[in-house]
C-alpha cells in the first residue's frame, strides 16, 4: 500500500544507535513445538538404519538449533511452559541451541490473530505493559533456571499487524497505534533482557520474507520508535511469498539496511502432493509449488538449499540461520496433519533427504 512508501521521521541516527553484533554462528534450525503431541499419538520416526526420536535424528545430521512455541495459557498442555522446558532440556541435552519464540497469547499469533491471554484482556494499557514485561522476564528467568537459557527469544509472532488485540494493533502509519505497538514491544525487549542472561538475544519476526517494501515500511518504522532488538526474523512460504529471487532481495535489504543478523525462522516446501489421512494439507496443491521444483524429495532439498544460499551470501555474514516449521509434524494415530507433505519425514516416519541439507550436510 502507499503508506508503506512513506517514511513519518529520519531513522539514521536511531539506526546507529541500535545496531547489533553480527551473528557469529549460522542457525541450522527446526520448530519442533508440536513433537510431544505427536510422540503421544505414537508417532515413530527412523532413518535408514534404526530407530530413534525426531530431534535426535536430526541432530544426527547437523540440526543444531530449535525453535519453541510458547503460549501463556493454552487450552491443554499444547506448547505450555512446563511442557517447553522440558523439550528445552531435551535440546540442551543433544547441544543445540533454543529459539525460544513468544505468542503473548493462549493459541495461534500470526498476521491475523493476534490475541491476548484471557488473563489479560481488560487490563488498562499501563497494566498490559507490566503483564508483557514480567511475564516475558519470569520465562526466560525460568529457562536459565534449569540451566538451558535461550539463545535468542523472539518477542511476538509475525507481528507485521501489531500484537496483543486492539491495544497493540498497527493501522497504518496512525502515530497513536505505532507508539502503543513499539511501548508493548519495548517493555518485551526489556523483559528479555533484565532476565538475567547476558547472551540472549531479542528478535523481531514479521511474515513477509518475500516483500522489501513491507519490511522495510516496518522496521524503518519500528527504529524510529527506538525498539531495541538484536536480529530480524521472517517467514517464508512460496505459496504466500513468491519466489526465491523475491527472498533474496529482501533478506539483502534487511542485513544491509538495518545492520542485524537476519534469519528465516519458518519455511517448508512440499515433498509430495499425496494425502495420508482425511486432513486438507495447506500445502496440497501446486499453487504451493515453485516454478521449475515439481513436489519431491529431491526438490524439496533443491529448494532448501536455495533457501541457505540466499541467507549466506549476505553481506559481512549477516545470515543469521534457518529454522524448517514442524518438520516432524507427521499423521499419527488419533492425530491429523495439515502439514504432513512438508514435513522432513515421510508417511512411514523415515528422514527425508532436505533434512541432511538443513544440517548443512
Amino acid at each position: 500500500m502507499n503508506t508503506r512508501r512513506r517514511l513519518l521521521v529520519p531513522i539514521a541516527a536511531a539506526a546507529l544507535c541500535l545496531v547489533a553484533p553480527i551473528a557469529s554462528a549460522f542457525d541450522h534450525g527446526a520448530d519442533l513445538s508440536s513433537l510431544p503431541r505427536l510422540e503421544a499419538h505414537g508417532a515413530r520416526f527412523h532413518d535408514a538404519t534404526s530407530e530413534a526420536d525426531a530431534m535426535s535424528l536430526l541432530q544426527r545430521v547437523g540440526v543444531d538449533a530449535v525453535r519453541l512455541r510458547l503460549w501463556h495459557t493454552p487450552a491443554d498442555s499444547t506448547s505450555a511452559l512446563p511442557a517447553v522446558l522440558a523439550m528445552a532440556r531435551r535440546a540442551h541435552a543433544l547441544g543445540m541451541r533454543v529459539l525460544l519464540d513468544l505468542h503473548y497469547s493462549d493459541t495461534w499469533a500470526d498476521r491475523a490473530h493476534q490475541e491476548p491471554p484471557l488473563a489479560w484482556r481488560g487490563l488498562a494499557f499501563k497494566a498490559l505493559c507490566d503483564s508483557t514485561e514480567r511475564w516475558t522476564r519470569d520465562v526466560v528467568h525460568d529457562f536459565a533456571a534449569q540451566g538451558t537459557p535461550p539463545a535468542l527469544v523472539q518477542i511476538g509472532n509475525e507481528i507485521d499487524h501489531g500484537m496483543l488485540g486492539d491495544a497493540g494493533r498497527l493501522t497504518g502509519d496512525e502515530s497513536g497505534s505505532w507508539n502503543h505497538f513499539a511501548t508493548l514491544l519495548t517493555r518485551a525487549s526489556r523483559g528479555v533482557h533484565t532476565a538475567g542472561v547476558d547472551s540472549v538475544r531479542v528478535l523481531v519476526h514479521v511474515a513477509t520474507g518475500g516483500d522489501s517494501s513491507a519490511c522495510r515500511w516496518f522496521f524503518d518504522h519500528l527504529l524510529a520508535q527506538q525498539v531495541p532488538f538484536d536480529a530480524i526474523g521472517v517467514s517464508y512460504y512460496p505459496l504466500w511469498h513468491g519466489g526465491i529471487p523475491a527472498l533474496r532481495g529482501n533478506l539483502a535489504m534487511l542485513a544491509r539496511r538495518y545492520r542485524r543478523p537476519v534469519y528465516v525462522v519458518e519455511t517448508a516446501y512440499p515433498w509430495t502432493l499425496r494425502w495420508f489421512d482425511d486432513e486438507r494439507n495447506i500445502m496440497g496443491d501446486t499453487h504451493a509449488l515453485l516454478p521449475g521444483l515439481e513436489a519431491s524429495p529431491d526438490d524439496q532439498a533443491t529448494f532448501l538449499r536455495a533457501v541457505e544460499s540466499a541467507l549466506q551470501s549476505l553481506p559481512d555474514a549477516r545470515g543469521g540461520g534457518v529454522y524448517w516449521w514442524e518438520p516432524a509434524w507427521v499423521a499419527a494415530q488419533g492425530e491429523r496433519s495439515p502439514w504432513e507433505n512438508c514435513t522432513l519425514f515421510d508417511s512411514t516416519g523415515t528422514r527425508l533427504p532436505a533434512a541432511r541439507i538443513l544440517g548443512g550436510r
